[in-house]
């Protein structure tokens, strides 16, 4: 489900609404498992992500997509709270375009959180994604899981603490790991994804939550393109290695509803945008007399990118790279827990074998003849032995 919420347009009275997003989408799943009579394990994960605009970066000559992402995870046993979940964690992605594209994220406090925490900030994740929170719980509680927290529970429960840090330019991953088993979550991550003027990059995004039993149970990965509006229709602007916004045109501006902010107004609209602290020390040691927020580019849920043939070979290709990424990031997950049970090292080893075991199979498959159906049917039945 895609909503789009807001668009302020009206230069000199803009709305103040800096939690709630120009675009959001929310995605979810479950899992059960029965044992013996009429028990029954049901685990539940489902997430919300929401853009909230672009800044304009003088420094890198990009435009800033601001993201809020939050995640909720439940696990129960006959309907009630039992703790299955170990680990939650986030990965984003640049999947499209990337050489004009850089994911980004800060370490400052309001960046980041996660309940239930014991230590850590308490920023006010109210302002920041209250509404992106209220989405994220309704997603899991559409799956009838019951979850713990209302919004203004979870709000007061996060706390800003991370466990596991990886950050490149295409690629986001954080995650939060418990000593004990825990039976409801919430996380909520900030992050920015910078892409080039004139210039269109996708993004990947994904919730997960994992325990024993279940091992890992995904949200649901989504893809998002991103189109950083225009550097101006003229040849001028847009070979000018000292473009901004600036030179657009009114209309250009008006059609992306650009913001043309001045510096003595800068402050007061830093803080009813939510502006990034990155922009907001930028703009500050800068000499520049405008900051340019985008209320209006185009930013939009796709499908699955298509692969450029179908046939048995490609398709089995993709059924085992897929279940090699699964397994991978199980091995990342459950390896950096800050405690190593006797369970996690168990999952660890079950799948490193398996990923030897489907990186041989994928060699196999690579070298078949594409019409060789039935060499390639018996690789299919050994893919689903080892699943």
């Amino acid at each position: 489900m895609v909503t789009s919420l807001f668009s302020t347009i009206l230069f000199g009275s803009f709305a103040s609404a800096a939690d709630q997003p120009v675009n959001h989408t929310e995605a979810s799943n479950s899992l059960t498992w029965k044992e013996a009579g009429n028990n029954h394990y049901d685990i539940y994960s489902a997430y919300s992500i929401g853009f909230m605009g672009a800044e304009w970066s003088s420094a890198r000559k990009a435009w800033g997509f601001n993201y809020r992402i939050v995640g909720t995870g439940a696990s129960r046993y006959n309907d009630k709270a039992t703790n299955k979940i170990r680990i939650a964690a986030f990965e984003i992605e640049g999947t499209s375009n990337t050489s004009k594209l850089a994911l980004w994220s800060s370490a400052d406090s309001k960046y980041i959180g996660s309940a239930p925490e014991s230590s850590g900030f308490k920023p006010g994740y109210s302002t920041l994604a209250g509404a992106i929170i209220g989405f994220a719980i309704t997603a899991i509680n559409d799956l009838k899981a019951g979850y713990a927290w209302a919004i203004t529970g979870l709000i007061d429960a996060m706390r800003s603490t991370v466990d596991d840090v990886v950050t490149t330019d295409n690629r986001l991953w954080r995650k939060w790991d418990w000593s004990s088993d825990i039976s409801d979550t919430g996380q909520y991550f900030w992050f920015i994804a910078d892409v080039e003027p004139n210039q269109t990059s996708q993004i990947s995004t994904e919730y997960m939550i994992f325990g024993p039993g279940y091992e890992l149970l995904s949200a649901g990965v989504r893809y998002r393109n991103l189109e950083a509006g225009s550097a101006g229709r003229s040849l001028a602007a847009k070979t000018n290695e000292n473009w901004n916004p600036g030179m657009m045109s009114a209309s250009e501006k008006e059609e992306y509803g650009i913001e043309e902010i001045p510096r003595e107004q800068f402050d007061k609209r830093a803080k009813e945008l939510n502006i990034s602290s990155r922009s907001i020390e930028e703009f500050s040691k800068s000499d520049e007399e405008f900051f340019y927020y985008a209320h209006d580019f185009k930013e939009y849920e796709v499908s699955e990118p298509e692969l450029a043939t179908v046939s048995s070979k490609t398709d089995l290709i993709k059924e085992i790279n897929e279940s090699l990424e699964r397994s991978s990031k199980i091995v990342e997950a459950f390896s950096t827990n800050e405690i190593l049970q006797e369970e996690d090292q168990a999952i660890i080893d079950k799948h490193t074998v398996k990923i030897m075991k489907l990186k041989e199979l994928l060699n196999k498959v690579q070298s078949l003849n594409e019409e060789d159906s039935a060499a390639i049917n018996a690789q299919r039945k050994a893919l689903q032995n080892e699943l």
